[in-house]
């Protein structure tokens, strides 16, 4: 049976190796499904994944209930959370993701606590005795001496700053920072795997760095490191994989300058000397306990890696394809009549509007169709304003719906096209959650609204040239002729606002 995994922020170094890695040797076992902040076209893992969901960014407004939603659909069995913001939402004991029978592989709740502020993972781990550099307060660091500072809430190296005392009491929010002293070379990150109290280790390390990635690399084993590690794993509750980051104090020693409980970026260095930890992931996943070190022997006992980029198409644009909204892309039909409908019952007027529309699609407008049905200019005229005061209000918005055969063809074109969408609207706020809630987003690179006015046609026909589009889908007058201007092929839809023999 096919396991579903969704690996979160999918756009890094780490998730790009590991799925790589799950298609090229598990590709029957695992249906792989991604998430990222970026179109799909713009993450190079892309190529490794099902299925992808462009998402909120982690830690906002709406991301933790669309990562459950996207559980719930796609019935996931394995959730990989890769950023720290991730892990503190999605660890394994989350009663949503144990509602749903998901397992999440990542560090545990009692671990999380600690681990999420530096300045109590650091103090954890002098208390239990483990090496780390020395950590200062404010008041005991010495003038001219350089020392390292971290903010508590630091992902990786970010943020982190080498200072004297001068600059260090100008940090407004120091508070919000440890202090330590300043490590030196080597750097080695120290690549962990355990499972039943039995660990594997690598030693990955640094010989050269660049917009600190590490390039260049020495890979062998240090025994040392490796019974650190193991003293980690029986003193915390640790996730199967981890890293520990390691440089040497002034006296010499090892000391761990950085705790990482996920996967390294430079897991694919590592990959290289025969330690695949991607694989052993995908077997525990399998249940392949016996199996599960297998893919963490290395042959030799050093191995030099160097990392050479490469360049990924991700999506190739034939053409710029603009669409209209309303009778476009959506049937407001029932919209329409129910605003006029609500507005004569008002005024004490009983008119029939079942041909209401079918007249619209003539060139016709509402003014036209109360008059032909008796009322005077003025009357339709002022019944007209009032309808076009309402046509946009929320309540009313609710009763459109897509086509579903032009959100089929929109599917298949924005696989390689860019879609734009223009469409006319004086409630600008209220277009864009409609939009939204219809999860047209996912389909359109820009989204144009413009007024409803004498302007319309131009401020159209100008969003197509800027826009460099090469047709555009409408239906009606305004678009065929905004097209036009913009010297572009109009691509008529007939089920519209306007019919063939109007807008022919």
């Amino acid at each position: 049976m096919t396991i579903n995994i969704l690996v979160l922020s999918c756009g890094i170094n780490a998730i790009y190796h590991f799925t790589k890695v799950l298609k090229e040797k598990f590709r029957e076992d695992f249906y792989i499904i991604g998430t990222d902040i970026n179109e799909e076209y713009l993450v190079a893992t892309r190529k490794n994944l099902d299925k992808f969901y462009k998402v909120p960014l982690s830690g906002t407004d709406g991301y933790y209930e669309k990562i459950l939603d996207i559980c719930k659909k796609e019935k996931i069995n394995y959730i990989i959370p890769s950023l720290d913001k991730d892990q503190i939402f999605f660890y394994p004991q989350n009663p949503d993701l144990l509602k749903l029978n998901i397992k999440s592989i990542s560090t545990p709740k009692s671990t999380i606590e600690f681990y999420k502020n530096k300045k109590l993972l650091f103090n954890k781990m002098q208390e239990s005795g483990l090496p780390i550099p020395k950590l200062y307060s404010i008041n005991n660091i010495k003038e001219k001496t350089i020392y390292c500072i971290k903010p508590i809430n630091g992902f990786g190296s970010h943020g982190v700053q080498f200072l004297e005392k001068d600059a260090i009491t100008q940090i407004k929010d120091l508070e919000n920072y440890i202090i330590q002293e300043k490590c030196l070379s080597p750097e080695i990150t120290l690549e962990c795997f355990h499972f039943n109290s039995k660990i594997s280790t690598v030693a990955r390390e640094r010989i050269e760095t660049k917009a600190g990635v590490c390039t260049k690399a020495k890979i062998h084993h240090i025994p040392e490191l490796e019974d650190i590690a193991k003293k980690i794993i029986t003193y915390y509750e640790i996730p199967n994989y981890f890293n520990l980051q390691f440089m040497k104090n002034f006296n010499g020693d090892y000391v761990i300058t950085d705790v990482n409980l996920r996967l390294p970026g430079g897991m694919s260095l590592t990959y290289q000397s025969g330690w695949d930890v991607a694989s052993s992931i995908a077997n525990l996943m399998l249940n392949k306990q016996d199996k599960i070190f297998d893919s963490l022997k290395r042959k030799n006992k050093i191995d030099y890696v160097v990392r050479a980029y490469t360049d990924i198409k991700t999506k190739s644009i034939n053409k710029i394809i603009a669409f209209d909204l309303d009778g476009t892309l959506l049937n407001s039909t029932q919209r329409h009549k129910i605003v006029l409908d609500n507005i004569l019952k008002k005024h004490n007027k009983q008119i029939d509007l079942s041909g209401l529309i079918e007249h619209k699609r003539t060139g016709k407008n509402n003014v036209d169709y109360l008059v032909l049905h008796g009322l005077s200019i003025d009357e339709a005229k002022k019944i007209q304003q009032e309808w076009i005061n309402n046509i946009e209000k929320t309540k009313y918005l609710k009763t459109d719906f897509l086509y579903p055969e032009m959100l089929d063809k929109i599917k298949i074109l924005s696989t390689n096209n860019e879609l734009i969408l223009i469409t006319a609207r004086n409630n600008k706020k209220s277009c864009e959650h409609q939009i939204k809630q219809l999860g047209l987003n996912e389909y359109f690179s820009q989204i144009f609204i413009v007024d409803t006015n004498n302007e319309t046609c131009i401020k159209k026909a100008n969003i197509l040239k800027e826009m460099d589009a090469d047709e555009m889908y409408g239906d009606t007058e305004i678009d065929k002729k905004a097209s036009q201007i913009a010297g572009i092929k109009f691509i008529p839809v007939y089920h519209g606002f306007r019919n063939k023999e109007f807008l022919s």
